[in-house]
């Protein structure tokens, strides 16, 4: 594709303004010659935060429509950038790609996997590009990772653990996450159950439980100087403990308390035979550590500390060439001098990652290649969480492969109907 991509961005709340920014840094840093020729929202006032956020940015205003119908009769487009509320994206992206508009789609890609699977049938019957905006795993730490993973110098991996407790009673981001058709557990749990894919592949049976913890959540805003607090009712669970299981042995663990207040808990860590990897948050910049016992360290300890790890990690050692082999160009474009880590805030690194999943999507438009994140990995994501959700829902281990193939969906059959998907 010689001249400039015309993208087409739809949904402009707090995801579309940062793919604005995701755009800028793709073009700051020279990845892509894209331009933005139009944006959707049904705000009229959003639409026209994003149309002056694009021309301060991108140094051109973009068209700002509050139809998707009006915007396609109008523009010439190439490829459009979803970012509206997941519970519209069937809505959204189903007459888009069976047009033939290639689209790429914030995660999820569905509250649900009957969801994912028909945005995956309008792509193949409109022959068009499908991918899903999933940004964690592009995160340096996580690159990191799984080539030390793969690399075998710690022998195969036997557990990996994924812990999130937080959030208390506030309203987590914005109050349709709450409901059954936001999901937030899928909404959020989808960045790591990703992750997990990309480090091992896919688990063969999940088992697990949830629950809701919190019926009421505050959402708090400032009134002068006081705190306004008003109460909305949550309907989605909250709480869950899931294990999937993967055919050559190994098994993730994944806990999520989104409801408790006070100290909260994040971490990521992989077992393997010979030692262990700590990664951190993602846009934390933080450095991936690494922890290889010796005999000595066996030797060394108490009854106490017996089960408490038998040597802290350390920062896991990147040469400057063995970050070319790590880091793809892009990713070493966009984080300069990068080896183990590094130094900016949330906001920049999140743009930076943004920039990172568009910038392949629009490689893919140019040269007819599969994206890193196409639908289908999309959908697994989301199947995994769904396959918790319904293993709790039934009390019993649930194959993946079920819940993929939609033999399994009693739980997910509430929110199919709500969404007109049934």
């Amino acid at each position: 594709m010689s001249r400039s991509l015309r993208l087409l961005l739809v949904g402009c709340g707090l995801m579309g303004l940062r793919h604005i920014q995701g755009l800028h840094e793709v073009r700051r840093h020279g990845l892509f010659d894209v331009q933005l020729a139009g944006v959707v929202d049904k705000l009229p006032e959003r639409a026209g935060e994003a149309a002056e956020a694009a021309e301060r940015l991108l140094g051109e205003r973009p068209k700002a429509f509050n139809e998707l119908d009006t915007a396609l009769s109008s523009l010439q487009i190439d490829a459009a950038d979803i970012c509206t509320e997941p519970a519209s994206h069937n809505i959204v992206a189903e007459p888009l790609l069976e047009a033939g508009v290639s689209c790429i789609v914030e995660k999820p890609l569905s509250m649900t996997v009957r969801g994912c699977r028909r945005i995956l049938d309008a792509a193949g019957r409109g022959g068009a590009t499908l991918a899903v905006a999933e940004n964690y795993r592009r995160d340096p730490a996580n690159r990191l990772a799984k080539f030390v993973i793969e690399g075998g110098g710690l022998g195969r991996w036997l557990n990996a653990l994924q812990i999130v407790i937080g959030g208390g009673d506030a309203v987590l981001l914005t109050p349709w996450r709450h409901r059954a058709t936001g999901g937030i557990l899928i909404d959020l749990l989808c960045h790591y159950t990703d992750i997990f894919n990309y480090y091992f592949g896919s688990p063969r049976r999940v088992s697990a439980f949830s629950t809701l913890l919190r019926k009421l959540r505050i959402a708090r805003t400032l009134n002068g100087e006081s705190v306004r607090r008003s109460e909305i009712e949550a309907e989605a669970e909250d709480y869950l403990n899931a294990t999937l299981h993967h055919e050559e042995g190994g098994v993730c663990n994944l806990l999520a308390n989104l409801a408790a207040s006070g100290e909260g808990l994040w971490r990521r860590i992989v077992f393997l035979e010979n030692g262990s990897l700590e990664i951190p948050m993602e846009r934390t910049g933080q450095s991936v550590k690494i922890s290889k016992p010796l005999d000595s360290d066996y030797l060394s300890l108490k009854p106490h500390t017996l089960f408490l790890g038998q040597r802290p990690g350390e920062p896991y050692r990147v040469s400057p060439q063995a970050a070319a082999e790590i880091y793809d160009r892009d990713t070493r474009t966009v984080f300069p001098d990068l080896l183990n880590g590094y130094r900016m805030d949330f906001w920049e690194a999140d743009r930076k990652l943004i920039a990172l999943e568009l910038a392949d999507f629009f490689r893919c438009l140019e040269n007819g290649v599969s994206p890193e994140t196409g639908g289908w990995e999309g959908t697994v994501a989301v199947a995994i969480v769904a396959a918790a959700l319904e293993s709790s829902f039934s009390g019993r281990i649930v194959e993946l492969e079920d819940v993929l193939e939609l033999r399994v969906e009693a739980y997910q059959a509430r929110i199919n109907q709500a969404l007109g998907l049934i």
